[in-house]
This record gives C-alpha cells, structure tokens and sequence, in this order.
C-alpha cells in the first residue's frame, strides 16, 4: 500500500509550515504527489456609490501574497527534487474548502500543522484542523507548531497506537498498518486501564474506585484483545508489541507513553467506546492532539462519519 496524494494545508505561517518535513518524507518514500493548498477567505467590504473600495484593494492584495507564497513553496519543494507538486488557493471558509478539496483530488492523507499564525494564518485546533478531523473520512497527520521551532527529524521507526479496544477504536489499525508498511515501523498497541470510574457520567458527583477483582478481569481482557490484534498485525508482515498502561486518566497515560523517546508518532480514532471510558473528540483524543509534542494521526471511524 502507498499513498498517491498528500494534502499539506497552509497559511503562509512558519508553523504550518512544520507539517512539510513529515509530507515530503512520505512522499519521497512512497512517490505520491504533494498538494499544497491555501483556503482565501474574502475580506468583507462596505462601500458607498463612487468610493475607492480599499478592504477590495486589500484583499486583492492578499490574494495575490497567498497565490506567489505558494508558487514559491512549490518552487522550492520542485528544486529539492520533488517533481510532483502542486499547489492551489481555494476560495471560502478553509474547513469545508479543504474537505472538498480532499475528495476533488481523492487524497488519501492530509498532513497539517495544529495550529498557525500570520496575516492569514488560522490554523489551529478548535478551527481548521479541528473541522478537518471532525469531517474528513480519510487519515490525518497533525503536527504539533512546536516542532516549528527547531530542525526535526521526520524519521518514524515507532508507532505508539492508542486503543480502547472498541471497535470505532480499532479502525485506526489499518491506517497505521498503511504507515508502518511505508516506513517500516514498528508497533505498539496501548490500551489505558482506568483504576477510577469517572462519577459524572454515573451520576455521583465524585469519582469511584474500580473493586481490584474487575480490575484484574479488565486487564486480563485487555491483554487477550491487545495480544490477539497485535498477532493480526504480525500476520501482515509489521514488528509488533502490546502493553497495558495504568493511569487515572486515559490521555495522561497516553501522553506519558508517548514521552518515552522510543516513540515518535501516536495513532488513535477521534471517537471509540461510548460509556465511562472513551476515545472521543472534546475528550481522550482531544487532550491527546492538544497535548502531544509529537505527530498524531487521527481518524474519524466510520460508524461516526454519517450525521454529525
């Protein structure tokens, strides 16, 4: 499996920008063409009969500042020896502009910074990326704006894969296999034992513990599931290893693990188990993406891509 077009949005920032070291890697090792695509959102003007519309002359301007950045982030992608690239400015909101961009192309990974700045600059999560991962039915690799902020080095040899071990949280594997075969990583599947049950989403207003002997039922589960999936992923060629982590909380034990220098990329679904305990945006994946120094790539599963 390979990818064929890699989607880089960006804002003519430094940090957005931080999402091309990963881009271009995966496409030098794959031969995918690389997309750059800027979205234009037009300056609104109120002028009266017979006056010079200056916020028109201004977003003229910007236009044309938005299309030469990107004829010349091609241009230098082209003189590193990147003989596929192209590059397009949208007009509109830049979410749904950059989803419908994804499928125009048929693109089968978005790389992006989480967050950007400048004149034009709004990449951040809570907006763009946040819609794109809301929205799109395809992988995306986010890219932490810190890493911006000195040289980093691409190289993916560790996947890190989060799992609730629902099956929403489960169709991240393939995704992850996709990346794994390219890079030849290897992988690591985690699952989080949560000792606390959390009281608000039983009604109690206060967290209790989980009695040692379901505790031990859940880990022992755990580790038959995480075992069984890991010997899938052997069946297909990959270097894999399963562990159970124990943590008060799903995304601290995510972002701990992660923290080990052993890792260089996190995968999760950006929704999984609906109950106590879950992968889902505004709470285990979106502490995760926020908090996490490293790449993440995240997938919105399938069973949530239909009405929401």
């Amino acid at each position: 499996m390979s990818y064929r077009n890699i989607l880089v949005p960006l804002d003519g920032s430094r940090f957005a920008e931080a999402a091309l070291p990963l881009a271009t890697r995966l496409a030098r090792s794959t031969g995918a063409r690389i997309h750059l695509i800027m979205a234009h959102e037009p300056v609104p003007a109120l002028v009266g009969m017979g006056d010079t519309p200056p916020l028109v002359d201004v977003d003229w301007r910007n236009r044309d500042e938005e299309h030469s950045y990107l004829a010349a982030m091609s241009g230098e992608l082209l003189r590193e020896g990147f003989p596929l690239v192209h590059y397009r400015d949208l007009e509109g909101a830049p979410g749904p502009a950059l989803c419908e961009e994804v499928d125009r192309i048929m693109a089968d990974l978005v790389v992006m910074a989480t967050h950007g700045r400048g004149a034009i600059g709004r990449l951040w999560l809570g907006s763009v990326a946040d819609h794109l991962v809301r929205h799109l039915s395809i992988p995306v690799l986010l890219v932490h704006p810190a890493e911006a902020e000195a040289p980093v080095d691409p190289v993916i040899r560790s996947i890190l894969v989060g799992l609730d071990l629902s099956p929403e949280s489960e169709s991240i594997l393939d995704p992850v296999v996709r990346l794994a075969q390219i890079t030849d990583a290897h992988v690591t599947l985690v699952h989080v034992l949560e000792p606390m049950l959390d009281g608000l989403a039983m009604g109690m207003p206060y967290a209790t513990a989980i009695p040692v002997e379901v505790l031990e039922e859940q880990r022992t589960a755990a580790q038959r599931r995480l075992d069984r999936l890991a010997d899938r992923l052997r069946n297909q060629g990959l270097s894999v290893s399963a562990r159970l982590v124990q943590s008060g909380l799903a995304a601290d034990g995510l972002l701990e693990t992660l923290d080990d220098k052993r890792f260089d990329l996190l995968a999760l679904t950006t929704h999984g188990r609906s109950g106590v305990r879950r992968l889902i945006l505004g709470s285990v994946a979106d502490k995760v993406i926020r908090g996490a120094r490293k790449p993440v790539l995240s997938l919105r599963p399938p069973r949530q891509r239909q009405g929401s």
